[in-house]
């Protein structure tokens, strides 16, 4: 296996914004995410819906947001174009493999519907029950509950409607992070949308079976503390006041 010079690679990496950023205060610390201990939290973070569960503590929660980030914003670099969403997730993955993240392999399968309409938030739910099971659902129910109270003009949402998708082709993805054994793992769903019909509301999007076409992939990831500790403070410094522009907490 080739050996990587993590900071090397940090260095070398490079980063391309989404289309729109999420409003924040221009007081806000980069470094100071609104991460918590004790609760749940999900966070809107690029093109992604990241929650944690109340046991993972704060320095962890930054982590795993940060590290998802950046591996977004480098498979932005290569792959910016609504048709590359497979090659944009396949090098999405490679920098997680890169900063310190083991991934297990998996394959995008095709979602084929029983009913002639279906609902993308309901799929949502029942693909990663399946992958992951009952004790992930909770906290996700629950935030796509929250996402979808939002009014169409509030800026999160805004943001997050221009980053996953243009009036075609879509991406998302759905993660849950937990500590298992004291280290992180991440349960990440990842879901590719192709539609004749318009798409507006990506995460609530309705359509019939003959119109839309849905892949999706579901992973867990383990973060090596000991490769991440080394690198902390330079993904950190990477990623600068991208940080408050593509990070925004849901309240859940």
């Amino acid at each position: 296996m080739e050996t990587i010079d993590h900071l090397k690679y940090l260095k070398e990496l490079q980063l391309k914004d989404l289309r729109d950023t999420f409003p924040a205060s221009r007081d806000i610390d980069p470094k100071d995410l609104p991460t918590s201990e004790g609760i749940e939290q999900s966070f809107m973070n690029a093109k992604s819906i990241v929650s944690f569960v109340s046991e993972i503590n704060g320095q962890l929660r930054d982590d795993v947001l940060n590290s998802v980030l950046l591996a977004q914003l480098a498979a932005n670099k290569l792959f910016p174009d609504d048709d590359q969403s497979l090659e944009w997730y396949k090098e999405f993955i490679r920098v997680l493999n890169n900063i310190g993240w083991e991934i297990e392999a998996a394959e995008f399968s095709h979602f084929e519907s029983k009913d002639d309409i279906f609902e993308v938030e309901n799929v949502i739910i029942d693909i990663l029950m399946t992958a992951f099971g009952g004790s992930f659902i909770d906290v996700i129910t629950r935030t796509l509950t929250a996402i979808k109270g939002l009014a169409d003009n509030n800026g999160k949402i805004t943001v997050f409607e221009k980053n996953t998708h243009s009036l075609s082709k879509g991406a998302f993805q759905i993660g849950l992070a937990k500590e298992v054994n004291g280290a992180v793992s991440l349960q990440i769903g990842t879901f590719l949308i192709t539609s004749s019909n318009e798409i507006k509301r990506i995460l609530f999007f309705k359509s019939s079976k003959d119109k839309t076409s849905l892949d999706y992939c579901s992973r867990t990831g383990t973060l090596n503390g000991v490769i991440y500790d080394k690198i902390r403070d330079s993904v950190v410094q990477k990623l600068g006041v991208k940080v408050t522009e593509f990070i925004a907490e849901v309240e859940i």
